[in-house]
């Protein structure tokens, strides 16, 4: 079987076992959901790690990154785009919470733009957010960036040549890849601090 077909086949495995979560439109003037919504990785019996799927990445530096080199420890990551004017920088808001909050783990935003993220703009962007070395940005091709999507339960399509419609939620991975919580809508930093600090091997402090 080849590598495609595994990374599909999990992908779609995922996407069963995991709650699909509401679309909320990154248009501009788009309303955020204030409900949360929560799953974690035992939504079924079997547990996987997300840094079994996606061979091939790119991150703001223009550097090839396989998804799996983001193991060793906790990782909160979300799926935006860049041009986004509304529910993205909300997004980004509660990460950079949790960055301030929590020194133990690493960001990862992955874009769902691919053709317009490329590494310089992922670059400029993470500039212009002020965002530290702790941050990853990855850009893929369409395929492994629906692949990655299906497996985090994240539903998008695009509405325009501008905007993106697509689920606002935060995922938290363990040190192995292994979706351990994931969270939606306003407050979603405060419940994945806290499901972070319950993680085993970690302090509470």
């Amino acid at each position: 079987m080849s590598f495609r077909s595994i990374t599909m086949r999990l992908a779609l495995r995922a996407l069963a076992a995991l709650h699909l979560v509401a679309i909320a439109a990154c248009a501009r003037g788009a309303q955020p959901s204030t409900a949360t919504e929560q799953s974690t990785a035992a939504a079924g019996e079997e547990r996987f790690a997300v840094y079994d799927l996606a061979p091939s990445w790119r991150d703001q530096y223009g550097a090839a990154r396989p998804i799996a080199s983001l193991a060793g420890r906790p990782v909160v990551m979300a799926m935006i785009y860049t041009h986004c004017n509304a529910t993205c920088p909300l997004i980004l808001g509660e990460m950079k919470r949790i960055e301030h909050a929590d020194p133990g783990v690493a960001l990862v935003l992955v874009s769902l733009d691919p053709d317009r993220d490329t590494p310089g703009r992922l670059a400029e962007y993470a500039s212009s957010e002020g965002l530290s070395d702790r941050w990853t940005l990855l850009s893929g091709s369409d395929d492994d960036t629906r692949a990655l999507a299906a497996t985090l339960g994240i539903r998008y399509r695009r509405i325009s040549a501008e905007e993106l419609a697509h689920s606002n939620t935060l995922t938290l991975l363990d040190a192995t890849g292994t979706i351990v919580h994931q969270e939606m809508g306003l407050g979603a930093g405060e419940a994945i601090l806290r499901a972070s600090r319950a993680l085993p091997n970690r302090s509470n402090s």
